[in-house]
């Protein structure tokens, strides 16, 4: 009854460490609205003491979570102090939904900190872990963040197909805008490559989406396809793509320096100068080299080869600033500048020792490694040689002790037996192999050991020929002995050992002949079917008398 109290109680201890507290209904009210309400998402969550929740899942679930707000939220962490419990929890625990938005919020952090290699390592691993998850908005999302990078190392073909899948994902979770925003990079991605005609069936699905085009996927739009009708696009279709361009979009909002180019293409300078003014008066500081060169095209298309001169001139200044600023600098600084690079030189030559030196040992640490497991390798192959070996030996020695009671057993039947001369005859031919073979394998030297092993092999293998040999004999002669034995129900394998019981053998000498494991129930069988009990004479004798009889 005792035992039964503790089982109950450590039961229920177990039932209530499993629940959860007071705030795993919060979470998961707000993993349901963070799509649509993330502000609000991240207030609850911050509201939340993390000592106030029970288990490490809990703790989990509510750092994903936070996480998950913070980035909706734009709020970029670079550190994984938030995201950290959930990385160690769902690495082996949670639903594949957890492990993909795990690490797909973690390689988005090494992407806030510059750390593209580790967050394409994240993506990847998030895809993989995650791919049996149903949460089709994160995978899109995996894709997108993937093609940003694939953006900034210039790998158009996987960029491309990266906003395929990404495109594909948002349109099944309904993410219209999304969807759009794919199809757009996916036009600049085919232009860069200069792929026009594979561009032309994206260009044409965003013209049919306009109508629900945010603001901002106007512009994108707008400006990717002026650019394509720049390197493709006919005249006529350029020009009907700016008007269109500047009476859908207000005019603190158009790229100017886009629109400039565009006028260039199609030959209208003065168009294109006055675009090219406009941007100047809202000019960004990283475009100023694109806007100088640009301004001293359209000034020589103009002829006004002077202003076009003095902004190229321009152009030069501005893009050859840094260059100008440290030729400057070494014209007052000449000796500082040569012991900078002097000592520059040094570092680099100690740099390059170091590493020289770092490389030594581990080349050396390598070899030594490779050594030792070559080594070990051959130790383990030499004992395994060895137990073989020993195995074998072993092997071999007891066949040839075998050879050796064989030996003696048909000696004392040769010495002793009263069996006609035809069956004699068989035992002493395999008398003289036996012999041959016990002194040929006493005689062997190291280097024929195999051949003398060989030899026993086929000997004991042998032994089932002479039992047939010895039956044929005996019942050629005496055919009344082998009638008795099949009237009497004897199967055939049972009268094979009662003939090297007929001839003499012993029941010891017929088990390691024969090598009948059931042979002591196998006697017993025989001698039930010939109906001798117990207090008869023993198998050999009669089968011995019985033989006799007949040659009587």
């Amino acid at each position: 009854m005792k035992q039964y109290i503790v089982i109950i109680i450590l039961a229920l201890f177990m039932v209530a460490c499993g629940q959860h507290s007071m705030h795993w209904g919060t979470l998961i009210q707000v993993e349901s609205f963070m799509e649509e309400r993330p502000d609000s998402a991240l207030r609850v969550l911050q509201g939340i003491e993390v000592d106030d929740l029970s288990s490490n899942e809990e703790k989990a679930k509510h750092a994903l979570l936070l996480s998950i707000a913070l980035d909706k939220n734009v709020i970029d962490k670079t550190d994984f102090d938030v995201l950290q419990p959930a990385i160690d929890f769902y690495e082996d625990n949670g639903s594949a939904t957890d492990k993909l938005r795990t690490y797909f919020y973690q390689g988005r952090i090494y992407q806030n900190a510059g750390n593209d290699a580790l967050a394409m390592e994240c993506f990847v691993k998030a895809i993989s872990e995650g791919d049996e998850s149903d949460d089709i908005l994160t995978k899109a999302r995996i894709y997108f963040n993937r093609g940003s990078i694939y953006y900034s190392l210039c790998e158009w073909n996987s960029f491309i197909e990266t906003h395929k899948t990404a495109a594909s994902y948002f349109k099944q979770a309904g993410r219209h805008h999304s969807y759009v925003n794919c199809l757009i990079l996916i036009v600049n991605g085919y232009t860069l490559k200069n792929e026009h005609e594979n561009a032309l069936p994206y260009i044409d699905e965003c013209k049919q989406l306009r109508e629900i085009m945010s603001f901002p996927l106007l512009l994108g739009f707008y400006s990717s396809y002026i650019t394509y009708l720049e390197d493709c696009g006919t005249d006529a279709e350029l020009k009907d793509a700016v008007d269109e361009y500047l009476n859908t979009i207000p005019a603190e909002n158009i790229d100017w320096l886009s629109l400039a180019n565009a006028y260039q293409k199609l030959g209208l300078y003065e168009e294109a100068l006055q675009a090219i003014e406009q941007y100047k008066n809202s000019t960004k500081a990283s475009e100023e080299i694109k806007y100088k060169a640009l301004k001293s095209e359209i000034y020589e298309n103009l002829g006004r080869y002077e202003e076009s001169l003095r902004a190229y001139k321009e152009y030069m200044i501005v893009s050859d600033s840094t260059t100008w600023a440290i030729m400057q600098q070494d014209t007052k600084f000449v000796e500082e500048r040569h012991n900078l690079e002097m000592a520059k030189a040094k570092e680099t030559e100690a740099k390059n020792k170091r590493t020289i030196a770092v490389l030594a040992c581990v080349i050396a640490l390598m070899g030594s490694l490779l050594i030792i497991l070559i080594i070990r390798k051959q130790l383990r192959q030499s004992r395994v040689r060895n137990r073989q070996l020993e195995s074998e030996k072993a092997h071999y020695e007891n066949m040839y002790l075998e050879v050796l009671s064989e030996r003696n057993a048909l000696n004392e039947m040769v010495a002793n037996s009263a069996i006609r001369e035809e069956t004699m005859e068989i035992i002493k031919k395999r008398l003289d192999v036996l012999n041959t073979i016990i002194v040929s394998h006493l005689s062997e030297k190291g280097t024929d050991v195999k051949r003398a092993n060989d030899e026993l092999e086929k000997l004991i293998a042998n032994r089932n020929d002479f039992i047939q040999s010895t039956r044929l004999t005996l019942e050629e002669n005496y055919p009344h002995f082998f009638a008795y034995l099949h009237e009497k129900g004897l199967e055939e394998y049972e009268i094979d050992f009662c003939c090297l019981y007929a001839i003499g053998l012993k029941g010891k000498e017929i088990k390691t002949y024969t090598n009948l494991s059931r042979h002591y129930k196998d006697s017993s069988e025989v001698r039930q079917k010939l109906g001798l009990v117990e207090s008869d004479t023993n198998l050999s004798n009669f089968l011995q008398k019985l033989l006799k009889n007949e040659e009587g």
